[in-house]
């Protein structure tokens, strides 16, 4: 497989127990404890056990070395990688993947140097260092099935391929071997639809995270409902800071940038307190049609001098300090109102207050603000709706192909029932035309051109 041999970013493969729960500690960078990395970590949450009509506690515990550390989010991202490759090479018939460097580093958007090499080593001897136990939480597709306990690494062996020295040669191969349970589950199917292209655009851990373990959820309902302790920190992966303010404000950037991209609806009320110490959030997706609606919506400007000078006063509050708006920072509010529109104008506030703390930081007006950096600003933010508005694109495109899988599915439905419907004599005499066109086919190819015979017959 070549970077020529690329299909859309949109068709990854997510394996559904990683999707459930991390793999990863939720920070870019490794944490220590004293002078050795954190070599261990539990993620805990609970499920619905329909058999015996009670809630079981599930657990995950990652283990490593202190030399090596655990993964980080940027590790989970060559896994996602790796199973993109392997998708579209064999479709996981074999348990070693072959690449080449560059082609994860196209995949991730990192930059082909040897920085990323150095980098993809370092987490290819995490992953292989890894081992994850599941204690009722391991998803057995065959037997559809939790495992009551199961523990897996997820790469057994690994290669990386890159000439140091000599004469310039097309570049080694490098490969990765998945350990054996894990490469069962692949070859077994439990896997899900995983569109890269809006994944590798999210900018921070906590969104990709929540993106991937709804986008596996939201696959049976449109509307999710889980206890706030185990959302977060069992299967987002924070910490537990045992404050539930301060976990809601952790989770709040990342939620807001899955309702930016339309893949969240916007909740009036996100959090619900069920009691003293118990919170719930609720988590609901955007449908085609939501997201249509929006658009047409979304364009009203509205215009007045009240609008200007809370848009002041924002600033003011983003910035943290400082005098009240003046008469030219409201002017200029209103100019960024008549401009860009009030939702508009408000994100593009907190991206000036970014750019501007940055290079002015003593800076202390919106006027000064606007006057110095807003064409940066401006720029910023058009790249970022850029990537919004691709991400969008992505989600309606895929939203269309499950709808359109939809009819498919209901139509095969349809000409079954039609099948089992038919004479035993009627059902031979098909499949036997169906044979003296087809010859020594497949059975299942076979039993599909008889429900295409039965779709031109009359109802």
């Amino acid at each position: 497989m070549t970077d020529n041999d690329f299909t859309s970013l949109a068709d990854g493969r997510d394996e559904m127990n990683l999707a459930d729960f991390p793999i990863s500690a939720l920070t870019r960078t490794q944490k220590m404890v004293g002078e050795a990395k954190q070599d261990r970590m539990e993620f805990e949450s609970s499920r619905f056990d329909p058999t015996t009509r009670q809630r079981v506690r599930q657990k995950v515990i990652l283990t490593s070395t202190a030399h090596d550390g655990l993964p980080t989010p940027a590790d989970e991202h060559v896994v996602l990688a790796l199973l993109y490759v392997a998708k579209h090479h064999n479709d996981f018939a074999d348990a070693t993947v072959i690449f080449y460097p560059a082609q994860l580093f196209k995949i991730m958007g990192w930059d082909p140097n040897g920085r990323s090499y150095t980098r993809l080593r370092e987490v290819l001897r995490r992953l292989k260092a890894l081992t994850v136990r599941y204690e009722n939480a391991w998803w057995d597709f065959e037997g559809r099935a939790y495992e009551e306990e199961i523990a897996t690494g997820i790469v057994a062996a690994y290669r990386i391929g890159r000439q140091t020295r000599g004469p310039r040669k097309p570049e080694p191969c490098s490969w990765v071997t998945w350990g054996p349970q894990f490469h069962e589950s692949l070859r077994k199917g439990n896997l899900k639809r995983l569109d890269l292209d809006v994944f590798f655009a999210l900018s921070t851990p906590t969104a990709q995270r929540m993106y991937r373990f709804l986008d596996k959820r939201f696959y049976r309902q449109s509307q999710l409902s889980f206890d706030l302790i185990e959302f977060a920190c069992g299967h987002i992966g924070l910490t537990d800071p045992g404050n539930v303010a301060l976990l809601k404000r952790r989770l709040t950037p990342g939620l807001q940038e899955l309702e930016r991209i339309g893949f969240l609806a916007v909740e009036e009320q996100r959090f619900i307190k069920v009691k003293y110490g118990q919170w719930r959030i609720v988590l609901r997706q955007v449908k085609a049609q939501d997201m249509i609606e929006e658009e047409v919506t979304s364009n009203e400007p509205v215009l007045s001098d009240e609008q200007a000078l809370q848009l002041a006063r924002y600033f003011r509050e983003k910035w943290g300090e400082g005098p009240p708006p003046g008469p030219r920072d409201v002017e200029q509010a209103a100019r960024l109102l008549s401009e860009h529109g009030a939702d508009e104008a408000q994100v593009l506030i907190e991206t000036l207050v970014e750019v501007t703390r940055k290079a002015w930081p003593d800076c202390r007006s919106l006027s000064g603000a606007v006057s110095r950096y807003l064409a940066d600003a401006v720029t910023r933010r058009q790249a970022e709706r850029k990537r919004i508005d691709g991400q969008r694109q992505s989600l309606q495109r895929r939203r269309q192909e499950q709808a359109e899988r939809g009819q498919q599915d209901e139509t095969t439905q349809d000409l079954k029932a039609r099948w089992e419907a038919l004479s035993l004599e009627q059902r031979l005499e098909i499949e036997q035309r169906v044979r003296e066109r087809a010859g020594n086919a497949p059975a299942i190819f076979i039993q599909r051109l008889c429900l295409d015979e039965i779709q031109r017959m009359p109802t």
